[in-house]
């Protein structure tokens, strides 16, 4: 009998081996379709927190940052107003991989990165502008040595990409000297910032920049140090209308990375990432003297008083600064006094 059509098997005739040029053709077009893959798969994205509102200009900054990367080696996801890390939180989040990398103020660190405390010495003086700061922190002499200090937190300083401007105290009601502000509660911003307001008589309260504006309203607080930038943004004037002429502090901002994270990159993504680095801290030192300006005028247009020092409040802002100064030697040793010549010559 006869095997069903059902049953047979049908074995299709192989095809006809390609041409030398056909081949040649395929193998090209395989080896390019593999380099784009692996191209494609080299082109990290990273994700960047900060705290500030992205119409800041330390979020303009950021957004900067990642505009200037080329994507096919590395890509920057910005995460704006603590949506991804509160500010306080920065240092350890990104330690911990909640974030590849932060932007963040330089007081919020001085607890766990007790080097950083130089930049919170109190009453900067006038003449040491945000430019200065700026090339002061990016200095290799400062770098180095801070730079050691953040890898022991597993994290990695890529360098400081924005200045905090003018910084200073912001009060509900007026005064008449620094020594008034004896008895008076102060929003701190951490460091040596904080025991010289305790030294003024102030007790320090902490709390995040977000709930200034409600403890100024309630009462929580009598003043709050804080930048010029969130005085205008936060709409601070209604319930601080008081601002001292001259900076409590002026603090640079440090760009810091999961350290793995930047050990597993490529050497070409990080060499792209510290060139981006590098034409952000131009930028920013470029264009932030004028935002400076346009915010001192909003502040000198907002609050109903400026009060300018006295020769006995210059006289003991001088004597404060070079107390914590003395302190910061005196607590970090032989790589703070480096530091504090370096500051030094900054201020001539």
């Amino acid at each position: 009998m006869k095997p069903s059509l059902c049953c047979r098997r049908f074995i299709s005739p192989l095809p006809p081996a390609p041409s030398p040029t056909l081949a040649i053709a395929l193998t090209t077009a395989l080896v390019a379709g593999l380099l784009t893959t692996t191209t494609t798969q080299a082109a990290e994205t990273l994700r960047l927190g900060h705290y500030f509102p992205a119409e800041d200009f330390r979020g303009r900054t950021t957004q900067y940052l990642a505009d200037q990367l080329d994507p096919t080696l590395l890509e920057i996801d910005v995460f704006p107003s603590e949506s991804l890390v509160k500010g306080r939180d920065g240092l350890m989040g990104t330690a911990r991989g909640t974030v590849d990398l932060y932007s963040l103020f330089g007081g919020y660190v001085v607890g766990t990165v007790g080097m950083m405390k130089i930049f919170t010495v109190p009453f900067p003086p006038d003449s040491l502008d945000d430019a200065d700061v700026l090339a002061f922190a990016n200095d290799p002499r400062v770098l180095e040595p801070l730079g050691e200090a953040f890898a022991a937190s597993q994290v990695k300083l890529l360098g400081f990409i924005n200045s905090s401007g003018q910084t200073t105290l912001f009060l509900a009601e007026s005064i008449d000297g620094l020594d008034q502000l004896e008895g008076r509660k102060i929003r701190g911003v951490g460091g040596y910032t904080d025991p010289a307001l305790e030294d003024l008589g102030a007790t320090v309260v902490f709390m995040s920049a977000a709930e200034q504006f409600l403890q100024l309203q309630t009462g929580g607080v009598d003043g709050v140090i804080t930048t010029d930038s969130s005085y205008v943004n936060l709409g601070l004037s209604e319930v601080a209308p008081v601002v001292l002429a001259s900076s409590m502090v002026r603090t640079p901002y440090p760009l810091i990375m999961n350290l793995r994270k930047y050990n597993g990159l490529s050497q070409d993504a990080r060499d792209e990432l510290h060139r981006a680095v590098e034409a952000t801290i131009e930028w920013s030192s470029a264009n932030f003297t004028e935002e400076s300006e346009r915010l001192r005028q909003a502040v000198d247009e907002q609050a109903e008083t400026v009060y300018t020092f006295s020769e006995e409040d210059l006289a003991l802002a001088d004597s404060l600064r070079d107390k914590y100064l003395s302190a910061y030697i005196e607590e970090f040793g032989e790589s703070a006094g480096a530091l504090v010549e370096v500051y030094r010559s900054y201020l001539q």
